[in-house]
């Protein structure tokens, strides 16, 4: 995820690892990136054997609003690219994810 992060160092204001644990197998990374129009990203990212498990990328306008989220929490199995969804202003609008 850092490295990813590094990438687009040039469309973001300030990035923060929140959390980086490794286990084993398993490694845990949570971040934060603001963006120059004020609006913040949120990652989470869980892999096991260097293939990722579980994420969340959670886009917020700078008053905290919901942009877009991405993630593959399994609750939504109606969904043609269940686990994978969005939610799309709010949580309520959950739509299939092709990205």
């Amino acid at each position: 995820m850092v490295s990813t992060l590094l990438q687009f160092a040039d469309c973001i204001v300030f990035f923060e690892i929140l959390l980086q644990e490794s286990r084993s197998d398993l490694t845990k990374t949570k971040a934060k990136a603001e963006l120059p129009n004020g609006s913040f990203i949120f990652l989470r990212e869980v892999s096991i054997q260097n293939i990722l498990f579980d994420y969340s990328y959670h886009w917020q306008s700078a008053d905290g609003s919901l942009i877009i989220r991405w993630d593959n929490a399994a609750h939504y199995p109606s969904i043609p690219t269940h686990p994978h969804h969005k939610h799309v202003g709010t949580e309520t609008n959950v739509q299939a994810c092709y990205e």
